[in-house]
């Protein structure tokens, strides 16, 4: 986030757009009324501030920096005229980035090249004051005066080399200054120490150590060295060490064409000057040691005798160092990975791809020159990746960085802009012209909190999921459907067998089918951390590609699972695998609009014939979570998975005494895990233990425990580490838990195209892993009661979740083996909270079009406590809108919803309208708008704000008030409101809109 204008002082004005051409658009009406308003009116900040009031940003998007009219005229007209130039910076991106902070090594540098950036930047200057004075604290010189262009002298290696260290971390800190943080950062030789300060793995003062102890091993080498970088790869650079006489040897690998070679003096000229015969680029850098190379080595145990006695820390950025070429833990020898950071080969090209693997999309370079660009626009290769740096000889220093903060910034859809106006957000300027396609702001505003707290039983919605027995579909009609059956192995072969004979039906290839269903893998492991490893170790996650499968005339799509689901009594233990890719597959179903994903459970063990034709009988009734099962001697039934609503929680509510007494909570310095540690505290909890990675600092631990008589503890613990948590737990766990409540846990969004088995791994590590391993090795009171958070995700899915459904499914299915063994544990599956921080602002909209409402964090943990017939499901709910995203997918919903007078009127009136004024209408009440003048009916439907799930209710309103609507892919297909119009006054007769729900046997 923005927290001070641009260094520059210019204003960032920003224009956006559903199209890139209405950019231009935007840019030439806005010149227009300039020329209108006259040229003695200084308006820059004013079309700022106007823009950022008035228009919502959308998906293509340019900022111009501008510092008066003349800029901001000169940028406008370039867009206009879709030309470069250097104040604009142009981004399409639609997710947040992922920021890297790249440092790289020593040889760019010279004396003077902070003295700008010290004397303009107030966030460098006031941290290159503070390592200074650390410099000097450890008995070192300050590296100011070379920063800052001191009288000439002859420096020292430290005050190079700290002068190095200084101006990189001073640059990170005027980025995060501005807003710009880092979610990873990546170390190349001497940079290695600035990355690991930054992302908090090492403190400044062993910073400041490292530096001194390794300039000091560096200056005992005797010798005359120098270094060179070549524009080749390994292996060419290695064929031209061959053919150079001397000593050389490579001493860094940056990419593809880009090789570092250190050595003997005169061989490293040698060198320098053979490549540049053959016309290879070659360029000596002032370095006058052969880092990175073997003649480091004897000086091992200087260098270990020197370094401070540390460890690395835990911390919420992850370190890539280029030592090793992967992230840097806490587990790492601190002493081991200094020394192998000065003698071993820098793999840089190595710790891009693990940066790029974590998720890094963005690369800022934190030197006073760029060093390290042209490697990573090689390494990264690819145009939408942001790959900036943060200064240049030869420019200001405010206007670089300027530049690329704006670059950062325009890539990120959610960026607050208004934070970077030096004047702040001022009043709209009258007459300012109409975005093209006009944006309307359609959402409701928020109603004022009140200061009554909730009945937690009133407030919240409290559902179990049971199984309700059903009739098989009856015979079909005269109609023909098309199946295809996609998968390998005898249940697939029997089910092609059964449709090929079934009355009505005929076996098709996907891309010919009506229906399609999907045999979920045999991935069979009995435990949960099992079903994690088989689903992580395959490519495809053990799921299809859909895009493939679905083709012109699909409706549903099924997945069927064997022994994945608990129906009844008699059933086996539920596979876990199964049970997860169900969940994914769920989550799946709501990227494909004009499809319905629903799943069918077979019992485990043989399929027979007569089971295979049941499944295709229910293959061709009603959508939705089903399950087939037969008691010996009967034919298979089929069973409708329902949500009950539970009106009271069986037993007391509030948790006694006892179950106090020592209270253990994982994921213990997140939202949740510490809303839970409040309660227990505020309810006479002798004792709290908060498990996380992270830990928590002093002073939270003494707010938390404030006036109460607890003992609070936050013992940094890796839940997922049996190690770690068995020593934790011997010096912790007492007597064992009385209450357990498992927090722990991530959220990660992806679509099915990019979904990965790292993605599934991570999401499933504390909340599935850890809960197995915290079940196996925290000693636990005989009446502990374990409270397991998982999700409603778990049981109806979530756009672009299929990693966190299954691994909430996962806690669902560990809970009831838990209780199997005796314990009495619950999952409870959450709606959405309040502030849990687990997703980001933007998933919280999304979530919350989808019919979900952020619950309280106090009436939720209230409702937890309650005793109920099955893991229940506690959320708060807009009904209307939660019945059409479950029954897109074949869902039942038992819950009610008040009836609204203008359900009344649309009923009435809707014969006595136009069929463009029933579209604005329904359209208008599916974006929660006042009214329906407000609807532009030139407007693009996505631009008005709609996306997947408000199309699913636009559709259900359409079908509603004139008996048919439009397929969700047309309406998300960028049509306007009035081509809307013309699909349905065209679609109402031949069809066009097939329900999803159900093909009728």
């Amino acid at each position: 986030m923005l927290a001070l204008p641009l260094p520059d002082g210019r204003v960032p004005v920003l224009l956006s757009a559903h199209d890139e051409m209405l950019i231009s658009q935007d840019a030439r009406a806005i010149l227009e009324y300039l020329d209108r308003v006259g040229e003695d009116h200084a308006p820059t900040a004013d079309v700022a501030s106007t823009l950022l009031s008035l228009r919502r940003v959308r998906r293509h998007r340019a900022v111009v920096r501008a510092a008066d009219r003349a800029e901001l005229v000169a940028g406008l007209s370039a867009l206009a005229r879709d030309d470069e130039n250097p104040l604009v910076t142009r981004s399409s991106k639609s997710v947040a980035p992922a920021v890297a902070f790249v440092f790289p090594g020593q040889g760019n540098q010279w004396q003077s090249m902070g003295a700008d950036a010290y004397r303009r930047l107030p966030g460098y200057r006031a941290e290159a004051d503070r390592c200074a004075e650390a410099f000097v604290a450890a008995g070192l010189p300050s590296p100011l005066p070379y920063l800052q262009g001191g009288r000439d002298q002859n420096w020292s290696r430290t005050q190079v080399q700290g002068a190095q260290f200084v101006h990189a971390a001073s640059l990170a800190q005027q980025w995060r200054f501005c807003g710009v943080r880092p979610d990873i950062t990546i170390g190349h030789s001497l940079g290695e120490i600035a990355a690991a300060y930054v992302a908090e793995k090492i403190p400044l003062s062993d910073a400041v150590a490292l530096v001194g102890a390794r300039a000091a091993v560096v200056d005992r080498l005797t010798g005359r060295y120098a270094m060179t970088v070549l524009g080749v790869g390994l292996d060419d650079a290695e064929a031209l060490i061959s053919e150079t006489p001397g000593w050389l040897e490579v001493s860094a690998v940056n990419g593809p064409s880009s090789t570092v070679v250190s050595g003997d003096h005169d061989a490293v000229i040698a060198a320098t000057e053979l490549a540049q015969q053959r016309g290879v680029f070659a360029h000596r850098l002032t370095v006058d040691y052969p880092g990175h190379t073997s003649a480091l080595r004897p000086l091992a145990a200087e260098l270990t005798e020197a370094l401070p006695r540390s460890a690395f820390r835990d911390g919420p950025i992850a370190f890539i160092g280029s030592a090793v070429g992967a992230e840097v833990g806490s587990g790492t020898s601190f002493s081991q990975y200094w020394h192998e950071s000065l003698c071993s080969t820098v793999r840089f090209d190595q710790a891009v791809a693990a940066a790029q693997k974590a998720g890094a999309d963005t690369f800022v370079e934190m030197s006073a020159h760029p060093a390290l660009l042209y490697p990573l626009v090689e390494l990264v290769d690819d145009d939408s990746a942001v790959i900036v740096g943060s200064g240049h000889r030869d420019r200001s220093v405010t206007d670089v960085l300027s530049a690329n903060i704006a670059a950062v910034a325009v890539a990120d859809p959610t960026y607050p802009w208004a934070d970077a106006l030096p004047t702040g957000v001022r009043p709209a300027l009258r007459g300012f012209p109409n975005v093209p396609m006009r944006a309307v702001h359609l959402w409701a505003a928020p109603e004022p909190a009140t200061n009554t707290a909730p009945d937690p039983v009133s407030a919240l919605t409290v559902a179990v999921a049971e199984w309700q027995q059903a009739g098989l579909p009856t015979s079909a009609d005269g109609t023909r459907y098309g199946i295809a059956i996609v998968g390998e192995g005898a249940v697939a072969r029997l089910l092609a067998d059964a449709t090929s004979t079934r009355r009505g039906c005929e076996a098709v290839p996907p891309d010919e089918a009506d229906i399609v269903a999907v045999i979920a893998p045999e991935l069979n492991a009995p435990d949960v951390v099992g079903a994690v490893g088989q689903i992580v170790s395959r490519p495809d996650v053990g799921l299809p590609d859909y895009t493939a499968i679905i083709g012109p005339r699909c409706r549903i799509v099924w997945l069927i699972t064997l022994g994945g689901e608990h129906v009844t009594a008699d059933d086996a233990a539920v596979r876990p695998a199964q049970a997860a890719l169900a969940a994914m597959h769920r989550s799946v179903g709501f990227e494909f609009g004009d499809q319905t994903f629903a799943s069918l459970d077979l019992p485990a063990g043989e399929v027979d014939e007569q089971t295979a034709a049941a499944a295709v009988d229910v293959l061709l009734g009603d959508a939705g979570v089903m399950a087939l099962r037969s008691n010996a001697g009967t034919s298979p039934q089929r069973f409708v998975r329902i949500l009950r609503e539970c009106r009271d929680p069986s037993g007391s509510r509030p948790i006694d005494a006892a179950a106090l007494e020592n209270v253990v909570i994982t994921g213990g310095s997140g939202a949740i895990g510490l809303r839970y540690a409040q309660y227990c505290v505020e309810n006479g909890a002798r004792r709290v233990i908060l498990l996380g990675r992270r830990g928590l600092d002093p002073e939270a631990l003494s707010r938390l425990a404030a006036r109460h008589r607890v003992e609070v503890l936050a013992p940094r613990c890796d839940i997922t580490d049996r190690a770690a948590l068995s020593a934790v737990a011997a010096g912790y766990a007492g007597s064992g838990a009385t209450l357990l409540i498992h927090t722990a846990g991530i959220a990660m969004a992806r679509p099915r195209a990019e979904l990965s088995g790292a993605d599934v791994a991570a999401v499933c590590a504390a909340k599935v892993a850890g809960l197995a391993l915290m079940a196996e090795v925290w000693p636990l009171q005989p009446e502990c009661r374990i409270l397991a958070c998982s999700s409603v995700f778990g049981v109806w899915g979530g756009h672009g979740h299929a990693a966190y459904a299954a691994s909430n499914r996962l806690v669902d299915v560990l809970a009831a083996q838990l209780r199997s063994t005796g314990l009495d544990c619950t999952a409870i599956r959450w709606g959405l909270w309040q502030d849990a921080g687990v997703v980001d602002a933007a998933e919280i909209a999304r979530t919350q079009r989808s019919g979900l409402i952020a619950m309280p964090p106090e009436s939720a943990v209230d409702a937890s406590l309650g005793r109920y017939p099955d893991d229940p499901l506690i959320f708060d709910a807009d009904f209307d809108r939660l019945r059409v995203l479950l029954e897109s997918q074949g869902i039942t919903v038992p819950f009610k919803a008040p009836a609204t007078s203008d359900d009344a009127v649309r009923h009435t009136h809707a014969d006595a309208r136009s069929l463009a004024e029933v579209v604005c209408t329904e359209l208008a009440a599916t974006l929660h708008s006042g009214d329906s003048v407000s609807i532009d009916p030139t407007a693009s439907l996505l631009d008005l704000g709609l996306d997947s799930l408000l199309a699913l209710d636009l559709r259900r309103r359409l079908r509603r008030a004139v008996g048919y609507s439009a397929p969700v892919a047309v309406m998300l297909g960028g049509i306007t409101v009035m081509e809307l119009v013309d699909v349905l006054g065209s679609g109402s007769a031949n069809g066009q809109d097939a329900r999803k729900v159900g093909i009728h046997a």
